[in-house]
């Protein structure tokens, strides 16, 4: 009787033991595995701007006498510099 018990108890702990192991080890697969897939969009902001908003920008910004246009940069990139300025 002793000896079944024993067994018993054994084997539960080992289960137990078992499952934390694989509990743990998933949890780590889990974050290498989002470590490898990061992309920009984890690190992008998307936001609309109006048509409007966006043609006097162009027109009054950067086709203005000494803009950007004419000194080579793309209206994104001009775009881009102008908002983060």
């Amino acid at each position: 009787m002793i000896g079944a018990v024993a067994t018993t108890c054994l084997i539960s702990l080992l289960f137990v033991l078992i499952l934390q192991k694989l509990y743990k080890g998933g949890k780590i697969q889990q974050l290498e595995w989002d470590i490898s897939t990061v992309t920009a969009g984890d690190y992008s902001v998307e936001f609309e701007i109006d048509e409007q908003a966006y043609k006097k920008w162009y027109n009054r910004t950067y086709k203005a006498g000494g803009g950007e246009f004419e000194q080579g940069y793309s209206p994104a990139l001009s775009l881009k510099r102008t908002m983060t300025d």
